[in-house]
This record gives structure tokens, sequence and C-alpha cells, in this order.
């Protein structure tokens, strides 16, 4: 019939399994053929996954994963070298967790560090605060007779150079300084 398959003999996938088992077997001195050799490859590429002409137990499923699983052992330079490298990588986590706690512990003592600086900067400030407000309340409540003036004046800016206002305040300057130099008389 022109579009049904034709049921060949030869079987692809054993055909490959075959011509890998050849490739491995030249590669080295290990015996490179999966499975040592002593299974062959089923014929039957169905075999492998289960499913034949007529309905599979699962039984015989499990069995053809198992002879799978057999014929499909490593070489051991393979087996040799993923122990090597999962000795290697379970070394480099134990250095990498190694780092992080340093790091870690670092990291708690930088910032105590801080924190104590911080405070100790706290309390100098605070301490500064109230020796000023001291000294201010002292002088504003300074009541020295013919001082009033030059009280007023500690709040002028009377460098016309340093004044940042946007208004013209010359008017005022002069009347302050001239009230400095020549108090009123009551």
């Amino acid at each position: 019939e022109f579009g049904s398959p034709q049921h060949t003999e030869n079987d692809p996938a054993a055909d490959f399994l075959q011509k890998e088992q050849g490739a491995l077997a030249e590669l080295g001195d290990d015996d490179l053929a999966f499975g040592g050799g002593a299974s062959d490859p089923p014929q039957n590429a169905y075999a492998l996954s289960g499913e034949s002409d007529e309905p599979a137990e699962p039984t015989d499923f499990y069995s053809a994963i198992q002879s799978a699983d057999a014929f499909a052992t490593e070489p051991e330079s393979v087996r040799k070298w993923r122990a090597d490298q999962e000795q290697l990588l379970t070394e480099k986590d134990r250095e990498a967790e190694e780092e992080r706690q340093s790091w870690i512990e670092q990291a708690r003592q930088e910032l105590a560090d801080w924190e104590a600086r911080q405070a100790e900067q706290l309390e100098k400030t605070k301490s500064d605060n109230r020796s000023s407000e001291e000294a201010f309340i002292r002088e504003r409540d300074e009541d020295t007779p013919g001082t009033e003036w030059e009280r007023v004046a500690r709040f002028c800016d009377f460098n016309p150079k340093n004044s940042k206002n946007s208004k013209d305040v010359a008017r005022m300057r002069s009347i302050l300084l001239r009230l400095k130099q020549t108090p009123l008389v009551r």
C-alpha cells in the first residue's frame, strides 16, 4: 500500500546504540562499552520503552527499564570523575559558606562600631547644644544697662557684601549703626 509504513527488520534505535558503543570503545583503555559488554543491547527498541506489538504488563515495563539501566552503567573513569567533581563542589560549597559567615560577622561588627560612633556623636551634639542654649539664655536674660543695642547688633549682619537678602536693608543697617554709636537718651 502507498501510505502505510513498512515494517523493517532494522531497528534505528538499536543501530544508534551499536554505533555509540563502537565510538565509545575506541576512546580509551577503560571498558567503555556500556554494561561491561555483559549484556547485549536489546534487539527490539520497543523492549526499552515497554511498548511492543501486543499490550505489555507493568512488570514487563519495569523489567525493561532495569535492563536498560544495567545496559547504561557508567565506566569507572566517569564514576571517578563524578566523585571528584562532587567532592570539589562540596569543598567549594563549604568554603563559600565559611566566607559568607565571615562576611556576616564582619558586617555585624561594622554595624556595631557605626552605632557606637553614632551614639557618641549624638551625645556630643546634645552636650554642645545644651551648652550653647545655656549661653544664649544667659546673654538673653542679662540686664546690664546700656548694652541693649550691642545685643541687637550681635544679631545683625553689618557687612553688605555677605548679605544674601534680596531686599535692600542698607537704611536699616545705617540706623542700627547710628543707634549703636550714639544711643538714645531717655
